[in-house]
C-alpha cells in the first residue's frame, strides 16, 4: 500500500530524527532521552573531560621536563666551553663570567661525574631567598623543576666561605636536578663509583670526598627520642664543640661509613633534597673538601653500610 505524501514526509522525518539521535546518543542529551540515558551521558561527558585534563597535565609535565633537561644540557655545554680548573687567584672563572650573564645570582656549579649532576647553582641572599628558585629556572622562566640553590645564610665570596656550604635541589622523577641522589641509598656499588662532588665557586674549582647519608625525620613526632637534627643549620663551627656536635649527630645517622676522615677545620658541602620513605622526610649527602696536597681520590674498598645507624629503620624502609 503507497503511502500518501503528507505520510511519507511524516515517516522520512521520523527517520531522520532517528538517526540524528542514534548518531549523537553516546554522549550528547537529546530530547526524549530517559532519565537513565541523561545520567549515563553525564557520567560519559565527565569521564570525558577528565581524561582531557590529564591528557594535558601529562603534556605539560612532559615539556616542563624536556624544558629543565634542554635548558641543562644547554647551560652545561656552556660550561665546559669556558671551564677552569683550581684556583683562579680571586678572580672570576670564564666559566662564570659566562653563566652571570644569564643569570646574576649564579654562585657555582655542582657536579657528581657519572650522573645526571652537572648543574649551576645560584644563590639569593634575601629573606625569602630559599624559596625564590624552587619552582623557578635559571633562565628566570616558570618550572617545578626550579633550580639548584645554595642556602641564603651560606657566605661565599672570592676571600671567604662558611664552614658548610649547604646545596639544595629537587628530588625529580625524571632523575634531573637532585633525582641521581636517591641512587645513593643502600647501594654502596653506587658510592663506589661515586665517591667524590666537584664543586666550582665563581672563583675556584674544588673536590669534596663524601663521608656520610642519610635519610632524615623532619618532624619530631617521626623520631623515637623526640629529637630531629637539623643539620641545615650548621652553617659555620666556631667552637670545636659545635664542629663535634655536628660531625656526631652526622656519623650517628650515616648510611654508610667511609675511610674518608674529618678534623676540625676541615670544610663542608651538604647537598639536600627531598626523600620519599615517608612524608617530610630529607636525604643529605655530606662531603669533606680535599685538603691542599691531599690525593683526590677514596679508597672506596674500605667503605661499607652501617648497621647500627641510627634512625629511619632501614630495614623497614627496604623490607
Amino acid at each position: 500500500m503507497a503511502l500518501s505524501g503528507s505520510a511519507r514526509k511524516a515517516y522520512k522525518k521520523a527517520v531522520k530524527a532517528k538517526k540524528k539521535k542514534k548518531r549523537g546518543h553516546w554522549l550528547l542529551i537529546q530530547k526524549g532521552d530517559s532519565a537513565k540515558e541523561i545520567a549515563s551521558k553525564l557520567f560519559t561527558q565527565f569521564a570525558v573531560l577528565v581524561l582531557i585534563a590529564c591528557g594535558a597535565i601529562l603534556v605539560n609535565e612532559v615539556r616542563l621536563s624536556l624544558s629543565s633537561k634542554w635548558l641543562n644540557d644547554s647551560l652545561k655545554d656552556l660550561y665546559y666551553t669556558y671551564i677552569n680548573k683550581g684556583d683562579n687567584n680571586g678572580e672570576l672563572l670564564d666559566s662564570a663570567k659566562a653563566l652571570l650573564e644569564i643569570n646574576p645570582d649564579t654562585v657555582g656549579w655542582v657536579q657528581i661525574d657519572g650522573t645526571n649532576i652537572s648543574l649551576p647553582v645560584v644563590q639569593r641572599r634575601d629573606k625569602d631567598g630559599n624559596e625564590a628558585y624552587l619552582k623557578t629556572a635559571f633562565d628566570g622562566s616558570s618550572n617545578k623543576a626550579g633550580t639548584i640553590f645554595l642556602d641564603m645564610r651560606n657566605v661565599l665570596n672570592a676571600h671567604e666561605r662558611s664552614d658548610n656550604l649547604i646545596i639544595y635541589g629537587h628530588n625529580q622523577k625524571d632523575k634531573t636536578m637532585f633525582g641521581d641522589l636517591a641512587n645513593y641509598k643502600k647501594n654502596i656499588d653506587y658510592y663506589s663509583q661515586h665517591p667524590t662532588i666537584i664543586f666550582s665557586s665563581n672563583y675556584r674549582t674544588d673536590v669534596y670526598k663524601i663521608f656520610a647519608y642519610f635519610v632524615t625525620p623532619t618532624l619530631e613526632s617521626q623520631t623515637a627520642d623526640g629529637y630531629v637534627f637539623d643539620y641545615h643549620n650548621r652553617l659555620n663551627f666556631s667552637t670545636r664543640e659545635k664542629y663535634d656536635d655536628f660531625i656526631n649527630n652526622v656519623m650517628l645517622r650515616s648510611q654508610i661509613i667511609t675511610p674518608v676522615d674529618v678534623e676540625y677545620g676541615d670544610e663542608f658541602l651538604t647537598l639536600s633534597t627531598c626523600s620519599n620513605e615517608f612524608s617530610n622526610s630529607r636525604f643529605a649527602v655530606f662531603a669533606r673538601k680535599v685538603r691542599d696536597g691531599e690525593d683526590e681520590t677514596v679508597d672506596v674498598s674500605q667503605a661499607y653500610l652501617n648497621p647500627n645507624a641510627k634512625e629511619p629503620d632501614w630495614n623497614v624502609i627496604y623490607r
